[in-house]
């Protein structure tokens, strides 16, 4: 029998799990996930042209957008530049400020800098400077509705395994969902991964990827149980099961881990901060992968162990009724009597 379906294994499982679990709710609980750099609130400096002259005179752009670019770092420090354009608002040159709140003075002598500019074609466009600070909502604002929406897919999974296979098999799988989300989270606090609201994302594709692998074992123990030899325990038949699974298991996990470093590489070189989200999946993937063939096969095979030991003690005893033992002497007894 694999000693990965074990008793001893399942209770190591579980107090590794456990005091992962724990330690990175303590440092939830004091020093919340690593916020993510990129998803910090930004103020930003807005020179529009509502008349839209600028889209479609790129020397007038360039010229206005190096004018106030010098303006505004003679004050306040540039992390970025950016040009849009709009039906509503024509073009709009964005400077996002590393620090720093403009004042609406500042603003004046920088309207009057352009005014006073002499750039050519200014007369025909309609030049407007404002200020405006973009907040992020922080993950801490989602995370009720996603532990109601994570708890309404619990029940239905535990629901879908249950009538697809067996009421254990369900319940095996909604404790290996739990167990890996916890589990996931965990970790991310832990190795103080940067973490905003994408890592409800996270949570969501823990849960997906959890009953993916673990239903695809579950799918092949069903399978496997009908056709291996009599005489094994509960235990030595999960363990089969699972090996059997294993090399399914491996190749979606080994696919994923290698999309989600593509997207991180190719982020990287389109000038997307990506890493975060990648690391996150790969710790994902691991737990995951982890769960379906260790945790999860040890955990169902208690559950099977006890099932079939009240399944055969029940075949120990007829539970016919008398009306119904009688009729089926009297059938025995008349085919009998019809062979003689």
């Amino acid at each position: 029998m694999s000693k990965q379906v074990t008793k001893k294994s399942l209770i190591v499982c579980l107090a590794v799990s456990l005091v992962l679990i724990i330690a990175g709710a303590f440092m939830f609980g004091f020093l919340g996930f690593n916020p993510d750099s990129t998803t910090k609130d930004y103020t930003v400096i807005e020179v529009s042209d509502s008349a839209g002259y600028m889209s479609f005179r790129s020397d007038f752009r360039e010229a206005l957008q190096d004018l106030c670019e010098k303006e505004i770092k003679a004050e306040y420090p540039v992390s970025s530049v950016r040009y849009t354009e709009s039906t509503s608002a024509g073009g709009v040159i964005e400077f996002v400020l590393r620090s720093g709140a403009p004042t609406e003075e500042f603003l004046t002598s920088v309207r009057s800098a352009i005014a006073s500019s002499g750039i050519e074609g200014l007369e025909l466009a309609d030049v407007a400077v404002s200020v405006h600070n973009v907040v992020n909502e922080g993950y801490t604002e989602y995370i009720w509705r996603t532990a109601v929406a994570g708890g309404v897919a619990l029940v239905i999974l535990f629901a879908y395994a249950a009538i697809r296979f067996k009421v254990g098999m369900g319940v095996a799988a909604l404790v290996a969902a739990v167990h890996d989300i916890l589990l996931t989270l965990a970790v991310v606090a832990l190795l103080r991964i940067p973490a905003g609201v994408a890592l409800i994302g996270v949570a969501a594709f823990s849960l997906l990827l959890s009953a993916a692998l673990n239903l695809t074992v579950l799918g092949r123990m069903r399978s496997d149980f009908r056709n291996q030899p009599e005489g094994l325990t509960a235990r030595e038949a999960v363990a089969q099961s699972v090996a059997s699974s294993r090399k399914n298991v491996l190749i979606v996990a080994i696919t994923l881990a290698a999309v989600c470093v593509v997207f991180g590489v190719v982020g990287a070189i389109v000038g997307m901060d990506l890493l975060t989200i990648m690391l996150c999946t790969l710790m994902s993937v691991v737990v995951s992968t982890y769960s379906s063939l260790v945790f999860m096969p040890a955990v169902y095979a208690c559950i099977k162990e006890r099932s079939d030991a009240k399944r055969a003690e029940k075949a120990k005893y007829n539970y016919l009724s008398d009306k119904k033992k009688e009729k089926e002497e009297k059938a025995s007894a008349k085919k009998v009597a019809e062979e003689a």
